[in-house]
């Protein structure tokens, strides 16, 4: 039996991986210092991967599937006790969980209608049709409507998040004295918003920033590595789904 491990995600047109919950994954497997394959998935394909939740990023080790970057994360920790943990016991993981809900209700709603345009104009083409129905249903709006009060939009959203910089005013990273995946599923939110858009998310004096950039650096500066064509640490290739046997 295979020991290789197959990232499934979602890519950009020029194959950048963009997607917040799949780079959630993608920096645990850094943290745990492990290679992977990286197989591009379209949105529409998604089902035919065979899981029961149909979502994206999804990990394959042999006969073992596993989908949902949280269920993982938790697969990650069980499966390679030896490596560094991401959740750290069960305290650890209920706080991740708080980290976990807070970002998927405050961070990645704001982000997604500060983006949604610039998203919709790097995807494959064969991805849009998609993107704009499902997107459009969340926001309730357009994606160009959404997008274009985003410099107010995004004044709120840096009040919004001031929780995340009176951590950072106590402890180095979200998790402690050292990264976890509470971090890494913050950072996955605001690496999104750095290969969507060319637009500010966060200042360039925000100490939130200052700790994304050192997040960026982690593990050979693995995050600033955005092309799998760039190689970094733990990839070994790239294929898209329809070419993949999948």
């Amino acid at each position: 039996m295979s020991d290789e491990i197959v990232l499934y995600e979602l890519a950009a047109a020029d194959d950048t991986r963009f997607s917040p919950f799949c780079w959630r994954t993608r920096f645990g497997l850094a943290h745990k210092g492990l290679a992977f394959k990286s197989v591009q998935i379209g949105f529409p394909d998604i089902g035919e991967l065979g899981g029961t939740n149909r979502t994206v990023p999804a990990i394959r080790i042999g006969d073992t599937f596993v989908e949902d970057s949280w269920n993982i994360a938790e697969f990650l920790d069980e499966r390679f006790p030896d490596r560094p943990p991401l959740l750290g016991g069960p305290v650890g993981r209920g706080t991740t969980r708080f980290v976990e809900c807070f970002t998927d209700k405050v961070i990645h709603p704001t982000i997604l209608r500060l983006v949604s345009r610039d998203v919709f104009d790097r995807m494959d083409p064969y991805d849009r049709p998609y993107f704009r129905r499902t997107r459009e249903e969340m926001l309730g709006t357009t994606l160009e409507e959404a997008q274009s009060t985003r410099d107010q939009t995004v004044q709120a959203f840096r009040k919004a998040i001031h929780p995340i910089r009176l951590t950072l005013y106590r402890q180095p990273w979200l998790a402690g004295q050292a990264p976890g995946h509470a971090d890494y599923i913050v950072l996955a939110a605001f690496q999104w918003g750095r290969l969507a858009t060319d637009f500010d998310i966060l200042a360039a004096d925000d100490p939130i920033a200052e700790w994304f950039q050192r997040g960026l650096d982690l593990h050979g500066s693995y995050g600033r590595k955005v092309h799998p064509r760039d190689g970094g640490p733990g990839f070994h290739g790239i294929g898209r789904w329809k070419d993949a046997g999948g």
